[in-house]
């Protein structure tokens, strides 16, 4: 009895896997079968492969982490981002490079060699962040927050902020880095304190904003998020600071369109 061929696509599905385990694994030598002989040896074209997929994905990271790469250096995190690609679980899940990156700043905090770089994740972390507000989706600025009569609802008021708003804090003062980062003629050294610092990122008009705000004004921006009313919100920040101002809240909220939506009850505007 005539043995059953295996289906083209099936064939074609274990090629593909098999091309990807010898890409990022230059000792898997099951794949060369699959390349014609030719006067170029298999190995040497199958590393141009490597080398131009690797390549990519450096630079997708390098686009992603511009911060991480100024500090280091491009050849000290190109050998991280080669680290990084190394492990399976890292590698890109969709064909967009954009969706990818998130697990970089975890990963910063296991490599030895740059385990006293303690701010460095931190740093990437900011970078992701900054990363998906310009990644986040289109969204209709409002501005209904206009004074005193809008707390008279408060206790049945929830803001929801548009998706491009982040809220990250750091026990290490990133703010000197950044400026560092950002105004390198200005600024030659950094004197790196551990002091926590609380930042809002927002896109506006197609530029991301990143805001150093107060940990009061974090902690309430953090209620907001978490879907608390705004009146319990406040509550909320008043526990650790009675003279909590929320109307520079809201104008802050306001004067940075970082409002979404307000849900009042069964409405919402």
């Amino acid at each position: 009895m005539k043995q059953k061929s295996q289906p083209i696509m099936s064939m074609m599905k274990q090629i593909q896997n098999d091309f990807a385990k010898a890409i990022f694994n230059p000792n898997e030598i099951e794949f060369m079968k699959n390349i014609r002989e030719s006067t170029i040896a298999p190995e040497f074209r199958l590393n141009i492969y490597r080398n131009n997929i690797l390549q990519n994905l450096y630079r997708a990271l390098e686009i992603t982490f511009p911060a991480v790469w100024k500090l280091v250096g491009k050849e000290c995190a190109n050998n991280l981002a080669a680290i990084f690609c190394r492990e399976e679980k890292n590698l890109p899940l969709t064909n967009c490079l954009d969706d990818w990156g998130a697990n970089f700043p975890r990963f910063l905090q296991s490599v030895e060699p740059i385990k006293h770089l303690v701010y460095l994740p931190d740093i990437a972390k900011l970078d992701w962040l900054k990363h998906m507000s310009y990644r986040a989706p289109h969204f209709k600025l409002i501005n209904c927050l206009k004074g005193p009569k809008e707390l008279e609802f408060a206790e049945k008021m929830y803001l929801i902020f548009n998706p491009s708003v982040y809220l990250f804090s750091s026990p290490y003062s990133l703010k000197e880095i950044v400026d560092l980062i950002e105004r390198p003629d200005e600024k030659q050294n950094i004197n790196l304190q551990s002091i926590e610092c609380y930042i809002i990122i927002s896109r506006q008009y197609h530029r991301v904003i990143i805001h150093w705000i107060s940990q009061d004004m974090f902690q309430f921006f953090m209620s907001i998020q978490n879907c608390l009313s705004l009146i319990h919100a406040y509550e909320a920040v008043c526990k650790t600071n009675p003279d909590f101002n929320l109307h520079a809240a809201l104008q802050f909220i306001r004067e940075n369109h970082l409002l979404w939506k307000i849900k009042c009850t069964s409405n919402t505007y």
